[in-house]
Parts: C-alpha cells; structure tokens; sequence
C-alpha cells in the first residue's frame, strides 16, 4: 500500500481504505464507496494542507504515511523508545505535551526517539511514577491532569534552537558540516522542463557545484547522492543523522501544470503547534539569496511536514531555485554559468549565516 499512489478516478478497496480514514479525520467523504471522485479528492486535499503537505490531491508514500499516523491518539496504544521508532498523532501529542510542560521532547515530529525517551523518563522521575520511559494509561493521565493552558509550548526548544544558531556562528562556514541532498535520481527522475531536461539531473549538477564551493570555503560537506544512485528521503535522513551534519540544505525543483509558474521558494519542518525557528532562519537567508541570483518572483518561505524535513535531527531547508516546468527558469538552471551563479549565491548565505550570531 505504501508503495501505491491512488488518484481520483481510481476504484477499489485501497480507495476505500483511505475513505474510510479521511471520515473519520475529516468527516468527508459521507460515503465510503471506492470510487475517488470529487469529494475524495477535495478530502485529500483537506487533510494534506493541515498536514502540512503538497496539496496535490494524490495520495502516494507521504500522504499515506500521514492517514495512518493520524489515526492513532495519545492513549490508543503503548509508546515507548524502540527500533523502528514508533510514529503517530498520538507521539506529537505526547511530544507537544512535555515540551509545555518543560521537558525537552524535540521537535514536535510525532517521532518516537530519543528524545522524547529521555524526557518521558525525566516527567516520570518528577511525578513519582516508575521511571521505565513507556508512555502506558499513568503516564497519559499524569499529562493530561498537569497541562496548563497559559504554558508556552515550544519555548524551550526555540531557545534550543537560538543557542545551536550562536554555537555554528561562531565555529565559522570553515568548521561546518553540511550535507547537500539533490533530490530525486535517476530511478526517480521527476518532472521533465519544456527543454526535455529531468529535475533529477539539474539538482544533481546545482548540489556538485554547492559541495564543490563549500569545501573551498574550509567547510566539510557531503552529497546525499551519487548521479547514478536514487536514495529515499528517508534513508537520505538517516545518512544526516548518521553524520551528524549541521545542517542539511536539499535542492529540488518545482513543478506546475502551467508552465507560467516560475521564481524560487524554500521549505523547512513545520506542524501544528510546531515550527523549527533555526529551520526557518535559514530558509530566509537562502531564500533572500536565490532572489537576488534569480531576479524571479519570491515564492517565500514555507513550514511544511515533508520526510526529509521531519526525519533530520538538524536543522534542514529544502531549496526550490525555480520551476523545471518554467522555460525561463529552466534554461537558467541548465546553463553552467546559472548554476555556478546559483550555488555561489547559496554558499555566500551560508557563509554569512554562520559569520554572524542571531540577536
């Protein structure tokens, strides 16, 4: 089922299957048929804009991965820290519940690790209860009897956030370890531009010449990929974290049915009652760079809950220079001199962002 995308005007018991979630989620469709029409797809595309998700009304590998997540609340079921990880609503739920209450979950990424381990143990210890990190019916109501509403959420991990920002500043770009990830590859080509060329194959020449450019400045950077190789978000997550790079900066390209859409945009990890604040500054220097190298209309920034955002343990940004599908902004990116301006322009906003502490 993972592996399947369903689109409106397919029929069969995996259309019901999501059907029948998005109900219970959304309260559409009313009926459960099997049919994807128009009420299933505008239920899609419902829940993939509260999920933080490309609202293209497909249902493929994220948007499924985020129906069965959201069925789960905190409660339904035993958590506790193991290999895979467990992942749900109920997980954010217990994430964003420890961090009001001022113990250091993470990110609120619904993520089960360690963490979130470590803070359920830590929240056990303070209430008196036995300190063996599973989140069983104790633990719940102990979390549930303590929440305030006057507490700040995510205050602590914004200042955990502010003070990883200040600590990479001063180490300088020449101490840095930074992962380029180009999206897509060869098993994954993505989208075609007017000109013919894959999104996979101008990701992969932009990322060569960012890594290129960052280890002159003394940085220590790595791609995510080889030209012949197509990693998952996922495993390419796991390559960060087993680094244990920075930061991530991913390189994709966007796409649009009209070929009128064209400038950059760039995306870090945001879901509900969570934005990463170091995430987000990022975006904004990168974003102000491909700007100035573009001349394009700004796209701006945007909190999103994609895998590869998610699933780092650093701060990661996904830069969208421009739209494959846009001639303009495709003959840019294919010419070696745009792309030399363009990894230029990214590398000088690193260099910058890690001169300079945030106030």
């Amino acid at each position: 089922m993972t592996t399947l995308t369903i689109v409106r005007g397919d029929v069969g018991a995996e259309v019901r299957d999501v059907q029948r979630r998005l109900s219970a989620l959304v309260g559409r469709p009313s009926s459960v048929d099997g049919a994807f029409g128009p009420a299933t797809d505008r239920a899609v595309r419902v829940f993939q804009r509260e999920r933080g998700l490309l609202a293209d009304g497909r249902v493929g590998p994220e948007t499924w991965r985020a129906l069965v997540e959201a069925g789960y609340g905190l409660g339904d079921r035993l958590l506790w820290h193991g290999s895979p990880m467990l992942r749900g609503d109920d997980v954010r739920d217990l994430q964003h519940r420890l961090n009001q209450l001022g113990f250091n979950a993470g990110p609120e990424d619904g993520i089960f690790g360690p963490l979130a381990h470590a803070a359920v143990t830590e929240f056990q210890r303070n209430v008196a209860l036995p300190t063996d990190g599973v989140v069983g019916p104790r633990t719940v109501a102990a979390l549930v009897r303590l929440r305030r509403a006057h507490h700040t959420g995510d205050a602590g991990i914004r200042a955990r956030e502010r003070e990883w920002l200040r600590q990479v500043a001063a180490r300088g770009l020449h101490a840095a370890r930074v992962l380029v990830d180009p999206a897509r590859g060869p098993g994954d080509p993505g989208p075609r531009g007017p000109g013919g060329v894959a999104e996979h194959e101008l990701t992969w020449a932009l990322g060569r010449r960012l890594t290129a450019r960052l280890a002159a400045a003394g940085a220590e950077a790595h791609l995510a990929r080889g030209p012949a190789t197509t990693p998952s978000a996922s495993q390419r997550a796991q390559l960060a974290n087993r680094l244990g790079v920075d930061l991530v900066v991913g390189l994709a390209l966007g796409s649009h049915p009209t070929s009128l859409a064209r400038g950059p945009s760039t995306y870090y990890f945001g879901a509900p009652h969570f934005t990463s604040e170091a995430g987000r500054r990022l975006a904004e220097e990168l974003q102000q760079a491909m700007l100035a190298a573009t001349g394009g209309p700004n796209g701006r920034e945007h909190p999103v809950n994609w895998t590869l955002l998610r699933e780092t343990r650093m701060p990661t940004v996904i830069c969208e220079p421009g739209f494959v599908t846009n001639p303009w902004d495709e003959q840019q990116l294919r010419d070696p001199a745009g792309q030399e301006a363009m990894a230029e322009a990214l590398a000088g906003a690193l260099a910058g962002l890690f001169a300079h502490a945030p106030a």
